[in-house]
């Protein structure tokens, strides 16, 4: 008789980089297939010449879990020294499933490893997005069909049912899962948070799971850290909708050249930095990518868009470019209190030829997000050269810990499995009672009266 078995290929420990197996008799899911951000190794993504090779470059630095019937055939076909690879896909019979929860890298930014013919679904709006970031050369490394489902509407893979729901998320279209086996009912959270645009997405799916009995319930705990402070916990602004009155209060008290710094896969906060800008009576200009995404995803479109001299017209942005005005160098140094201008770090080189005296920088989970990533310093001490003034006003995508310990309440779940942290064991219930277990990296387990039993 079969039974099923759960095996976490990655994200203990970690933030990102969450892959799980479900598999039951002949079938399986594989949710999320993610990256966990390395400096160390992420120069496979740059390096040329070895396109080739992509995915057992990838499989022998560890960046990707050596999981059998995943990867083609032909990406494994070299030799590698000192490496024991996979099984091919083609040479591992098995009906598999890919489910991603959201278009972070994280959480999706291999799934171009993935062999062609296994079926990766997604929800209708992060299918969008994703062919949005294709056109504008922010894809990954190789083309990848994916296919997009409907929140709500379950998936089959064998005898295994995936239900998507739509959750609240600081990117669009990120969504929860339940999956359902003849004998295990899993809820995979994703990235969740309570404080976003649309908390009555994730009471909807709450609600959904009220009468279903959970066995087991994978959580994100990215907000647990033993670090916090008093200081550290109370951000300057605390939640998604306030967002746009912090930095309308910003914009309207300064008088010269204001810049920002965003992360455009985030629409909601786009909105609410478009619909500032013209609140506060300034031109918001765009750069070209987030121009396109705007003008794809957006809910008001009056902006312009920044074109530096030195700029280049190509398929994708000649449309943009016809469709809404252009703002040039010489346009902002003549008036440089009517603007409200985007400036990402790629582009940090722009501000050298803008009249940036007296500018702030308004700082909001745009890259680099802080001080683990190597940019973060160079971006501060550029502005500090220039007498920029620097303003952070991030507000996280993850749910606090305590929204995380209510949700786990509202959800009782017969077993906690919390990851996507760096300190997954400070997870503690509400309810003492609350089963928690913290499994090993590539273990497989069957659940057995409560419990999670090492295969």
């Amino acid at each position: 008789m079969s039974k099923t078995t759960i095996t976490f290929w990655s994200g203990l420990q970690t933030i990102g980089g969450n892959i799980a197996e479900i598999r039951y008799g002949n079938a399986r899911v594989i949710f999320d297939f993610g990256l966990v951000y390395n400096p160390s190794t992420s120069f496979v993504h740059k390096a040329t010449g070895r396109s080739d090779r992509y995915v057992l470059d990838l499989l022998k630095i560890g960046a990707i879990p050596a999981i059998d019937g995943i990867y083609a055939r032909e990406d494994l076909k070299d030799n590698v020294f000192n490496f024991k690879k996979p099984i091919a896909y083609e040479d591992f019979k098995m009906n598999t499933g890919i489910f991603i929860s959201h278009l972070h890298l994280d959480h999706m930014g291999v799934i171009d490893t993935v062999a062609s013919t296994i079926p990766i679904y997604m929800s209708n709006g992060s299918k969008q997005l994703y062919q949005v970031l294709n056109k504008i050369n922010e894809g990954l490394m190789r083309e990848r069909d994916v296919t997009g489902i409907n929140y709500q509407d379950s998936i089959k893979i064998g005898d295994i049912i995936v239900t998507p729901f739509q959750t609240d998320h600081d990117i669009y279209g990120s969504m929860a899962m339940l999956i359902s086996t003849p004998d295990l009912k899993v809820v995979y959270s994703g990235d969740i948070r309570m404080h976003g645009q649309h908390p009555e997405y994730n009471k909807a799916w709450l609600e959904k799971l009220l009468d279903i009995n959970i066995d087991l319930l994978l959580m994100e705990g990215t907000a647990f850290h033993p670090n916090l402070t008093e200081k550290t916990k109370i951000p300057l602004v605390e939640t998604e909708t306030e967002i746009a009155q912090v930095i309308k209060r910003e914009i309207i008290n300064h008088n010269r050249l204001v810049l920002f710094n965003i992360y455009h896969r985030n629409i909601d906060r786009l909105n609410n930095f478009i619909k500032t800008g013209k609140q506060c009576e300034r031109t918001i200009v765009l750069e070209l990518k987030t121009a396109y995404i705007a003008d794809q995803f957006a809910e008001v479109t009056d902006f312009a868009i920044f074109v530096p001299n030195d700029s280049k017209e190509s398929d994708w942005n000649q449309n943009i470019l016809e469709k809404y005005p252009r703002v040039t160098i010489e346009q902002i140094n003549a008036t440089p209190n009517k603007y409200l201008l985007q400036n990402s770090f790629d582009n940090i080189a722009d501000l050298l030829d803008l009249d940036v005296s007296g500018s702030i920088y308004l700082h909001s989970n745009g890259m680099p997000l802080g001080e683990f990533d190597p940019n973060y310093q160079i971006l501060l001490s550029f502005l500090k050269q220039f007498q920029i003034e620097y303003k952070s006003f991030n507000v996280s995508g993850h749910a606090t810990q305590e929204d995380i310990l209510q949700l786990i309440e509202d959800i009782k779940p017969k077993l906690l499995v919390p990851w996507h942290s760096h300190y997954p064991e400070l997870m503690k219930p509400l309810d003492p009672n609350q089963a928690v277990f913290l499994p090993r990296k590539n273990k497989k387990y069957f659940f057995d009266n409560g419990q999670l039993i090492e295969v």
